[in-house]
Parts: structure tokens; C-alpha cells; sequence
């Protein structure tokens, strides 16, 4: 099985459901995914797509859509229609080499500056159509997943091509984001589209590290560097990911006495062994993570500004949950399809349920409501999770965190439907924004992290007055 196979165990479908190899084969053989790069170049497929085509990954990565075009792979490329019309683009597409008819959806991912930098494309059979009580949103609005990070909110979709910019550079990045927000991911996903991917990727979580082993931890000793000290010696977390990548989590807990060191290895790649006199060079990719603020704690000398500058030379933010709606929803479903799979129980949320997990601020973001709806499926013996179910759950926490004042959100509930949940709260964060910035257009779509005609399309789409 191909890298990218199993990078991409878990595939989007058009309705926002997640597969993953263990849902049954009759459904999960129904849709695959092709990745290519804002160039047309081809990044890799999953093992669904290659099922579908009996195209394999290792004919077209790293091949140019026109190439293929040509070698008569298939009669014609979305991905091309995607660079040339700037939009999502589904067309009917013919597999030469079978003859077998598909349609596929090539789905757009933006920079900042409007410009294409990954088209996530969907593919099905043709005549494909999901059941009703699978179905919550049309094959035109496939959400973008890559390695387990899913990516429905533009703020998202903004992380991912920032971590995938990332990763083509050896620079170092840093990941800043409350706990749960899905750092580690990120990290891994910079680590696996890298050139450093056939090598190891070590986390080092500083928190867990005692201060008095820090440096022997990191760093490695020799033999008789310190009293228990083994008589082989160790190699240190740093040696171990020499070729590959160290993601250092938690790096704002880094002993003050410990981060002269860290920065030395930092800028000259080189680690110096407890007990040693020599140094030792090291070929690695750094990438921290932290939930703390690194230039408050510089500020109150917790944290050497140096080190912090050293660090931040390609920051990454990812929001909470609570400001990206529309991964609520994504993920919600995704856990949901997950666990049922998992345990082998049918489950579904009812409206209320639905609001009521909609409404809510989840402090603990992806992490906390992945547990959640873990325990909602497990402990629970009704096939209908309702609001009562949630309410239980979260009361065993302490008070509820409930956005806007409560669990009531002004959305459309009367069904399942995914675009109007998401439109909804689209719209009422668009005329927040705008209001809260005197309707000032350039200064509100920056601070959404849109470009300002996007900014301006969604408005006439929601027929929305500045």
C-alpha cells in the first residue's frame, strides 16, 4: 500500500461523512479523492480512486494533469478546468484505459491573495447516488481532508495550504493554538509532504520531560555523564530524528536554564552529549507547538526572546473551534460516522442534538468533542442522540459554555440540512464582522482572513448590504 493510501485512510464524501477502511466495502467503494498542487501537478490519490480507475498512485504522482491528459489516462482534466475557471467544477470524466465513466468534483483551495494552491477532487461512479439518511449535502460541496485534518471552514482551508506551503521548506515552524485544536495533525501533515517523509517524525512533549532530564533526554549522554548513568550510554530525542523531523510540543514549557542550549541547536544543528566534549551535527526539521502566549511570557522573561524570534520564522495559528461553525459540523458528523463504524451501532442526532452541540463552545475543541461523541455512542443504548443525552454528558463537567447566551442558535433546524446550518451561521458572522468594523470592507475581510472580494462575493450570495 502506497504512502498516500495510507495517509488518506479517511476520505470526505460529498454529504460530509468520512470513510475509513473499516466501513463496509459497498459504500466506502463509492467515492475517491486525487490531490494536485495549485500547478496541476499531482500530489497523490487514495486507495478508493485507484479501485475506481485501476489508476495507480505511482503512475501519476508527481505528473502534471496535461501530461496525463495526453498519455490518455482520461479524456480530460478537472484540474485544469479548476486553474482555468477559478471555481469548483464538476464535469462527466472518461477512463480510457477501462472505459468506465466517472464524475468528478475538482474543489478549489485559496491563499489569501485568491490564488489556487491544492485542488481537492471527489470522485464517484457515474450514477452514483447516496441514500437518503446519508445524504446532508450535495456533491458540489465535498469538504477538503488531508490526513486526518478536516478542513470545511475557510479558516481551515487556510491552515492546510499554509502547512503545505510549509512543507516544501525546511524552515521552521511554529504552531500556535489552544489545546485541541489539532496541532500535532498539522505538524504531521508539514512532516509527510515533505522531503523528509521516508524519515522519522519524533514528538518530544516538554511538559512530560522533569527539567533535571531535559538536557539528557534531548540531548543524549555518555558514559558516566552522572551517577545511574547507563554504561552504553544514550542517544538523545534529537539524534533520533536526524534526517527526519523533531516536533516539539508544549515548547513553551522549556526550563528557562534548558533554552540557551535549545537555540544553539536551533541555529548551528548541533547537539553537545551530556559527559561529552565534542559536538555532534544533526540533520533535522523543527517544528514546535504551543498553547501558551510565547511574546507575553517574553515580555515577563519566561521565555528568551531570541529563542521565541528563532522559532517563529513560520508561524502557523489555528482557531478555536468555536470560530469555524462549519467544522463543527463536519467533524460532528465525521466523529459520529467513525464510532458507529467502530462499535458496529447505527446512531444518528437529532435536530435538537444537533443545535445543541452546534451551540455549544467546546473549550476543549476537537479533542473534547471527539470524546464526546465517543461517549454519546457508547453509553447511551437509543438509537436517537438528543439534546437530554448532551446535556447529561456535559453537566458531569461543571457549567455549561454555551455561545451567544445559550444553546439556541438562530439556525434552521427542521432537518439535517449542512448548507443551511452553515449558511446561516456564515451570514450572522458576516454582519458581525462588518459591523464591528464600521462596514469598513478591506479591514473585515482581513480580519476573517479572506480576501476582500471574496468578502464581497459572499455578501451578494447572501444578498447581504455592507
Amino acid at each position: 500500500m502506497s504512502r498516500m493510501n495510507n495517509l488518506l485512510a479517511k476520505i470526505p464524501l460529498n454529504n460530509g461523512l468520512v470513510l475509513n477502511q473499516n466501513i463496509d466495502t459497498s459504500y466506502s467503494q463509492c467515492s475517491g479523492i486525487y490531490l494536485t498542487d495549485g500547478n496541476a501537478i499531482t500530489m497523490g490519490i487514495d486507495k478508493h480512486y485507484q479501485e475506481l480507475t485501476n489508476i495507480l498512485e505511482e503512475e501519476v504522482k508527481g505528473r502534471h494533469m496535461k501530461e496525463l491528459e495526453d498519455d490518455g489516462y482520461f479524456d480530460r482534466s478537472v484540474s485544469l478546468l479548476v486553474l482555468k475557471y477559478k471555481t469548483r467544477v464538476t464535469i462527466e470524466q472518461k477512463v480510457l484505459r477501462s472505459g468506465k465513466k466517472i464524475i468528478v468534483t475538482g474543489n478549489p483551495i485559496f491563499d489569501k491573495d485568491g490564488n489556487i494552491v491544492m485542488i481537492a477532487t471527489t470522485v464517484f461512479p457515474l450514477g452514483y447516488t447516496a441514500q437518503p439518511s446519508q445524504r446532508i449535502n450535495s456533491i458540489n460541496n465535498a469538504i477538503p481532508e488531508l490526513h486526518g485534518m478536516v478542513a470545511a471552514s475557510q479558516a481551515m482551508q487556510q491552515v492546510l495550504v499554509r502547512a503545505i506551503r510549509a512543507a516544501a521548506l525546511d524552515s521552521t515552524v511554529l504552531i500556535m493554538g489552544e489545546s485541541g485544536v489539532g496541532k500535532e495533525v498539522v505538524a504531521k501533515i508539514i512532516h509527510l509532504n515533505s522531503n523528509r517523509r521516508t524519515s522519522s517524525f519524533i514528538k518530544v512533549n516538554i511538559a512530560s520531560i522533569p527539567e533535571e532530564l531535559f538536557e539528557s533526554e534531548l540531548f543524549g549522554y555518555r558514559c558516566g555523564a552522572f551517577t545511574g548513568a547507563s554504561k552504553e550510554g544514550k542517544r538523545g530525542l534529537v539524534q533520533a530524528a536526524d534526517g527526519g523531523t523533531l516536533f516539539l510540543d508544549e515548547i513553551g514549557e522549556v526550563p528557562l536554564g534548558s533554552q540557551a542550549k535549545l537555540l544553539r541547536l536551533l541555529q548551528e544543528k548541533e547537539v553537545l552529549p551530556l559527559g561529552s566534549v565534542i559536538t555532534e551535527q544533526v540533520d533535522v526539521r523543527f517544528i514546535a507547538a504551543t498553547n501558551r502566549n510565547l511574546p507575553e511570557m517574553v515580555k515577563e522573561e519566561k521565555f528568551r526572546e531570541d529563542l521565541f524570534y528563532r522559532l517563529n520564522v513560520m508561524p502557523i495559528y489555528i482557531p478555536p473551534l468555536r470560530e469555524r461553525p462549519e467544522d463543527i459540523c463536519a467533524l460532528l458528523q465525521h466523529f459520529l460516522t467513525y464510532y458507529c463504524q467502530r462499535y458496529r451501532v447505527q446512531k444518528q442526532l437529532t435536530p435538537g442534538a444537533l443545535e445543541t452541540l452546534m451551540g455549544y463552545e467546546w473549550p476543549g475543541n476537537i479533542r473534547e468533542l471527539q470524546n464526546l461523541i465517543e461517549r454519546l455512542v457508547v453509553l447511551y443504548p437509543d438509537q436517537e442522540i438528543t439534546s437530554e443525552h448532551i446535556f447529561d454528558e456535559l453537566s458531569l463537567k461543571g457549567p455549561y459554555n454555551f455561545l451567544n447566551n445559550g444553546s439556541k442558535r438562530s439556525v434552521a433546524m427542521q432537518n439535517l440540512d449542512l448548507t443551511n446550518i452553515v449558511a446561516d451561521f456564515e451570514k450572522d458572522i458576516l454582519l458581525k464582522t462588518l459591523k464591528q468594523y464600521g462596514n469598513n470592507m478591506e479591514k473585515a475581510a482581513q480580519a476573517l482572513g479572506i480576501h476582500r472580494t471574496t468578502l464581497m462575493r459572499k455578501l451578494r450570495k447572501y444578498r447581504l448590504k455592507s
